[in-house]
């Protein structure tokens, strides 16, 4: 639904019948009905620009978009596809958000006395993964700087006074299937108490 799926996609690759996925579809649109009026608002202007904007200024062209009248019977199958593209650019692109995070992080760890304490290992579209040393100063900035960073939304397009972005900090340990979460603020002291209570 997000990236402009119909009742009819829900029927063909999730297996409900006509009248469940038509219930997903109107209640899906109910409750983004803003997300949708945000979404089409840009396709619109794509149909006039030939791109759509994506996060921090890239241009994605939509040549199609510019030469058909959207949203009618008659507007090309292709071009009701470039527009699903777009549609899916614009949330998909914000992704950068957690590289843009990553930078900011990494920036603050090199200029700290922790730059040898925590090193990045890997990054997904909506996680950051570092090797932290073990000991509760280095875990304390490292929940302190990083869930800061994640929770950046200072690009207008992004902007809620409302909808607030976070992240919290996730210990791994002994191995991947054991996580340990620390409360976003947490002191020395609190985190070590998340620690004592933990069951491996």
């Amino acid at each position: 639904m997000t990236y402009q799926g119909t009742f009819s996609t829900l029927v063909t690759n999730c297996g409900f019948t006509v009248q469940k996925a038509k219930q997903i579809e109107k209640a899906y649109h109910d409750l983004y009905k803003v997300s949708d009026q945000w979404v089409a608002g840009k396709l619109n202007q794509a149909s006039i620009d030939g791109y759509i904007t994506v996060a921090f200024g890239l241009r994605l062209r939509t040549p199609m978009l510019a030469q058909v009248i959207r949203g009618n019977s008659r507007t090309p199958h292709l071009a009701e596809a470039e527009g699903r593209t777009a549609g899916n650019a614009l949330g998909q692109s914000w992704g950068l958000l957690t590289t843009r995070a990553s930078i900011d992080f990494m920036r603050r760890v090199r200029n700290s006395s922790y730059r040898l304490a925590i090193q990045p290992c890997n990054s997904i579209h909506d996680a950051l993964y570092h090797m932290v040393d073990d000991n509760t100063e280095t875990v304390a900035y490292a929940n302190q700087h990083l869930v800061k960073a994640m929770q950046w939304q200072d690009h207008p397009d992004i902007y809620h006074e409302k909808v607030k972005l976070g992240g919290t900090l996730v210990i791994f340990y002994p191995n991947w299937s054991k996580e340990l979460k620390i409360p976003n603020g947490a002191t020395e002291e609190q985190i070590i108490s998340v620690c004592r209570g933990y069951n491996a």
